[in-house]
């Protein structure tokens, strides 16, 4: 399912997701630096810069944080859900599908302090995963998203 909003120009704030390599997907840990969840695990996204569609976001995120270039065929699904920075705003979260891109096809960017690869279920079981990011991919594996 795609969210019918995807590659519009709509109002949101940012867009998060999973960026599938074969079974494992991509996060990355945030650094010490932030304010926001220093050295927790992350899903590669964020906010949203001048008039974005959900996707531009994603994908450039996915280009800063990671270096891959995802493209509207490589989506396999979308929604859009509450922010929880802006209770007013929606954002999105994507799930591409298995693409072909290798380890070394990866070049970290300044965000975080390393990539990890894992399981979605690794993932949502990690002690050091943030909590929010965590409920929404369990989600997305037992699919309870898309019908916000």
């Amino acid at each position: 399912m795609i969210h019918e909003n995807t590659y519009k120009a709509v109002d949101f704030s940012g867009a998060k997701g999973l960026i599938f390599l074969g079974k494992d997907i991509l996060v990355y840990r945030r650094d010490t630096k932030t304010s926001k969840f220093p050295g927790c695990l992350d899903t590669i996204g964020g906010g949203r810069e001048g008039n974005e569609t959900p996707f531009e976001t994603f994908s450039r995120e996915a280009r800063e944080e990671v270096g891959l270039t995802i493209t509207e065929d490589d989506i396999h699904f979308s929604c859009s859900f509450t922010s929880f920075d802006d209770p007013r705003m929606i954002s999105f979260f994507f799930v591409t599908k298995p693409l072909e891109f290798v380890k070394s096809d990866i070049q970290f960017g300044n965000e975080g302090s390393e990539w990890l690869m894992m399981t979605p279920e690794e993932f949502v079981n990690r002690p050091d995963g943030i909590e929010r990011q965590q409920k929404r991919v369990r989600d997305y594996l037992e699919g309870r998203l898309g019908h916000e």
